[in-house]
């Protein structure tokens, strides 16, 4: 019988993260199209992806855990 390893790290794969004012926006784990910065719920900045367009903020990725939404994002995967 074999034993689970529970220090497993977690799986990751390849996700979009826009950068605004040098920090990251990472893709929010359930809510398609919206992009939270860091810090606790009530006091991060949060935006869609239009605003990040209009902002111009800059795309690049980062490997974090999987989104099921994120192939909605134009161009990422070519980066």
């Amino acid at each position: 019988m074999s034993l689970m390893n529970l220090n497993k790290a977690a799986e990751t794969e390849t996700q979009p993260v826009f950068i605004v004012r040098d920090m990251p926006f990472y893709p929010h784990y359930v809510t398609p199209h919206k992009w939270v910065g860091a810090g606790h719920w009530k006091d991060r900045e949060e935006y869609t992806t239009t605003q990040m367009n209009d902002m111009r903020a800059r795309l690049t990725t980062m490997q974090l855990w999987a989104r099921s939404w994120t192939n909605e994002v134009k161009g990422w995967k070519a980066l």
